[in-house]
């Protein structure tokens, strides 16, 4: 837990309609905020099983909420419609709930040759997709090189950037040819590589922008639910698949609700229209004694940034200026993560030391550097760049004020909140910063498809795997602020090279040591997912919802 944080300063400067934004009244009154006032922690219950319910019981439908509409095409990596791909589609690997570690799906084994560069998946046999068609090695090529394929633009086109080519040897047998060893291919595979069908999607054309609509309207996956119905804005409905490969599974159906503010979905798990829930830590209260509800928090790969476009011809002043380091490191130290934590997160979260948390274990970097909240220091730091106070107290460099505006999806507390905190701890060291929260799908616009944006504050959910090129790499597919640095590449490289597990650990410790220094973004928390599940639930996997989706197949209702 983190130790003893500093008072965040008065913010007398945030007009009324932003108050608003916050449900908790975070940043009202001129007094500064208190953050000794959230003490420390509540225990909360682990997830209580039924007892009167020895054996697996067969039936009922399961309920989850959605915040967005549903889109089931797998190259989209939404979380709303992964959730839903993982009931209806399988991937060659999956994690293992126990310890994230990978563990066969719908390729029983592998093996990897002694250079590093062909990976040979050997395919369950008596697979059939939901309409009766056999599962084959061709499926897995069609999926690989649509994956890659740059007209789709996947947000797994980086994972599958070293593949050189896919060989279907026969029937169930699938042979991947990389240009250099590619040692995190297998932990990359278990993330959101939904396998597709070849025979129904072959010969179609369909890009980035334009999808298979024929195959959204009825989506055809060899998981253990399949499509029932599709009611755009409401609810996303899948039945039981009898002839899934790992045996029926005991639900007859998933209804995914959606549900677009996270009040209503704490109500309605609170009074039984929904199943589970997962809840901000803020709304625990809103929860306690409910008697069918247990609480259960659960690490996540999720790590909370405040990042800006490094790119100067979408972001001409604000881009050249992140560009230097130490501007970057005064931002660090001008924020007081600690006291997000402490008044956002309720304590129920990890400071960042980069994009990888302590829950992978084998991974986790511990002496990678952190920046204290330091507002005295970060105003030196922005003395010695150059930047000098004006009469209004506005820092200026070259004729220029320091001003620009930042983003985050709004309707969202934990995040509206973060965002409040930086905007004033930012202009309490001289930074006119403007905060502007947009609607979800115009925040996804100007992120990652038009890049016309300066900042954002911000999340991102990564695979379980020390190797985020893809996030970080010059040129990375999901290196949305365009952050480049030729040893950070340099490093990734020697990792994806390296199959020596302690050498492997060595390479990855030196890369995010260095990462943490440059702040490549600012690096803020790692959340703690907070699951409100009802006691009926059984078989529900204890770790991150996201991986727990993958057996929904397990999952039983208690009567």
């Amino acid at each position: 837990m983190p130790g003893p944080v500093r008072t965040i300063p008065a913010v007398s400067g945030v007009t009324a309609r932003r108050r608003t934004l916050t449900r908790r009244g975070l940043l009202a009154g001129a007094a500064g905020l208190g953050l000794a006032a959230a003490g420390p922690p509540a225990p909360w219950t682990q997830i209580e099983r039924a007892s009167a319910a020895p054996t697996p019981r067969r039936g009922g439908t399961f309920r989850i909420p959605v915040n967005a509409n549903i889109t089931p095409w797998p190259p989209i990596g939404l979380i709303q419609n992964l959730m839903v791909n993982n009931a209806m589609f399988n991937k060659l690997v999956r994690l293992r709930p126990a310890d994230w570690a990978p563990e066969a799906d719908l390729a029983e084994r592998w093996e990897v040759s002694k250079d590093g560069l062909t990976w040979t998946f050997h395919l369950k046999s008596g697979v059939r997709w939901h309409d009766g068609h056999p599962f084959t090695a061709d499926d897995v090529k069609y999926t690989i090189d649509a994956y890659a394929d740059p007209k789709i633009n996947s947000q797994l086109r980086g994972n599958f950037e070293p593949v050189t080519g896919v060989e279907v040897v026969d029937p169930l047998t699938v042979r991947v040819a990389t240009k250099t060893p590619y040692s995190s291919f297998l932990e990359l595979l278990c993330y959101i590589a939904f396998i597709m069908p070849k025979h129904l999607l072959e010969g179609q054309e369909f890009n980035a922008t334009k999808f298979p609509q024929a195959f959204l309207q009825h989506p055809v996956g060899t998981g253990p639910f399949k499509f029932g119905e599709h009611v755009t804005g409401d609810h996303f409905t899948v039945t039981v698949y009898d002839n899934y490969h790992e045996g029926r599974p005991y639900l007859d159906a998933i209804i995914y609700k959606v549900v677009r503010d996270l009040n209503s979905t704490v109500l309605q798990v609170k009074t039984g229209e929904l199943d589970i829930a997962f809840p901000t830590v803020g709304q625990i209260p809103a929860l306690a004694g409910t008697p069918t509800i247990a609480i259960t928090e659960q690490p996540v790969m999720d790590f909370r940034y405040f990042g800006a476009n490094y790119r100067t011809d979408k972001s001409p002043t604000l881009g050249r200026w992140w560009g230097a380091r130490a501007v970057r490191q005064a931002f660090a130290h001008a924020i007081n993560t600690k006291g997000i934590i402490q008044q956002v997160a309720r304590g129920r979260a990890e400071l960042a030391n980069g994009p990888i948390p302590s829950a992978l274990k084998g991974w986790y970097v511990k002496d990678a550097p952190t920046f204290d909240y330091d507002p005295e220091r970060a105003k030196k730091m922005l003395y010695e760049a150059g930047f000098r106070a004006g009469a209004d107290g506005i820092l200026a460099k070259d004729g220029r004020k320091f001003v620009f505006t930042f983003n985050t999806d709004q309707g969202q507390p934990e995040r509206i909140d973060t965002s409040l905190i930086v905007q004033q701890n930012l202009r309490d060291i001289g930074i006119d910063v403007r905060f502007q929260p947009l609607e979800f799908t115009e925040f996804v616009r100007r992120e990652h498809v038009t890049e016309e944006y300066e900042a954002f504050c911000f999340y991102y959910i990564v695979p379980q795997t020390p190797d985020l090129h893809s996030y970080f790499q010059t040129n990375g597919s999901l290196n949305i602020w365009g952050y480049s640095n030729a040893e950070i590449d340099r490093l990734f490289l020697q990792g994806l090279v390296t199959f020596n597990a302690a050498k492997r650990r060595e390479i990855y410790a030196r890369l995010y040591r260095r990462l943490a220094e440059e702040q490549a973004a600012n690096f803020l928390y790692h959340p703690h997912e907070i699951q409100a599940i009802n006691k009926r639930v059984q078989g529900w996997p204890a770790t991150d919802y996201r991986t727990a989706l993958a057996f929904l197949n397990r999952v039983w209702l208690a009567g």
